[in-house]
């Protein structure tokens, strides 16, 4: 990974998830990585801390571009408000692409992280 400074760049998640909300468990597989994180909890650091936990997982994505080059993880706090959660069953959810890998955040009773890898 480059030493680029951007705020959005993943090793920014690490010094700032000390201060945030809990992280709860969440799962990894061949092809997926799953992280769960309880509410209040800032989507973008939910994002940085799950992308980085990718490139812990799949060394080769941190030979490409970096995340701030595919989202602006800053504007995802900004994307879902606590009532977008009601009782209707309808859970909000965003998705973007990073490199080879599909990110879905799905914004319920816990933010999940779901990135989908294609090797």
């Amino acid at each position: 990974m480059s030493g680029h400074s951007d705020p959005n760049s993943v090793p920014h998640a690490k010094s700032q998830l000390e201060a945030s909300a809990h992280r709860t468990p969440g799962w990894t597989t061949d092809t997926q990585l799953v992280r769960e994180f309880d509410r209040p909890f800032h989507v973008g650091d939910a994002v940085r801390s799950a992308v980085t936990d990718a490139i812990e997982q799949w060394s080769e994505l941190s030979e490409t571009p970096p995340l701030y080059n595919f989202v602006d993880t800053d504007r995802l706090n900004g994307l879902f408000k606590t009532k977008a959660t009601d009782d209707s069953g309808w859970l909000p959810s965003a998705e973007f692409q990073f490199q080879t890998c599909r990110v879905t955040v799905l914004y319920g009773p816990v933010i999940r992280v779901i990135i989908e890898h294609d090797p």
